[in-house]
């Protein structure tokens, strides 16, 4: 009976500190668990469907949570996509997200999740941002855009080496120069690789091969010239 109680209580103990572990995830599959906002089927189905396209098919199952006020501390404007292993992401949309381009954008991070599994830790946020921008068509990350930002940015141009880590990446004042440089380099990468490409790097990281970021610094290089 000691050793059943010892078990249990172990068992509690592992759950208890992956979920603390996980407290991103765990915050957003709390309000949604609570609180379970609708969101419009129809766009889920569309985002789906984009996602989809740039995967050759939609593996992932996210949860999803629409809310137009803050949930549980959660203030978000637009979209956040919580993953956590062994779990189906957390997609939360805000006030400002439930839009096609938005949910898609969510929808692609949580499929990639899903297929990279415990490898997804080892993806960039650079190739995660940028590859989710390629269902995303909002003007204010597009080429022309890029474009102005890096003539109000200078001398000083967004180099991938730098935007690997999410702190770096959504740098306050940065955020949108970083998008739009992330999704001309995927979207580079991408047309000269084919549009299963995303698919074979994710097969590639499986057999233990490092995440290939010289295949794009060819693209690096032409987006920091964008005009």
């Amino acid at each position: 009976m000691r050793m059943i109680r010892r078990f249990f209580s172990v068992m509690l103990l592992i759950i208890v500190l992956f979920f603390a572990l996980n407290f991103s995830w765990t915050h957003a599959g709390v309000a949604w668990l609570v609180t379970k906002p609708a969101c419009p089927a129809k766009l889920i189905a569309l985002a789906k469907k984009d996602v989809a396209t740039l995967f050759g098919s939609a593996r992932a199952s996210p949860l999803w949570v629409c809310a137009t006020r803050p949930l549980l501390g959660l203030d978000i404007s637009h979209g956040t996509t919580r993953s956590a292993l062994f779990l189906p992401s957390v997609i939360v949309i805000g006030k400002k997200g439930p839009r096609r381009n938005v949910m898609a954008h969510e929808y692609a991070h949580a499929e990639l999740a899903a297929r990279t599994s415990a490898l997804y830790a080892l993806i960039p946020t650079w190739f995660d941002e940028g590859l989710a921008m390629q269902v995303d068509y909002r003007r204010a990350y597009a080429r022309k855009a890029l474009a102005r930002y890096l003539r109000r940015q200078g001398a000083e141009k967004p180099r991938l080496d730098e935007l690997t880590s999410s702190s770096r990446f959504y740098k306050r004042g940065k955020a949108r120069l970083h998008y739009a440089f992330a999704n001309c380099v995927v979207k580079n990468w991408l047309r000269s690789k084919g549009e299963a490409q995303p698919l074979g790097l994710i097969r590639d990281l499986g057999r233990g091969v490092s995440f290939p970021v010289a295949q794009f610094r060819k693209f690096e290089q032409a987006c920091q010239s964008a005009r």
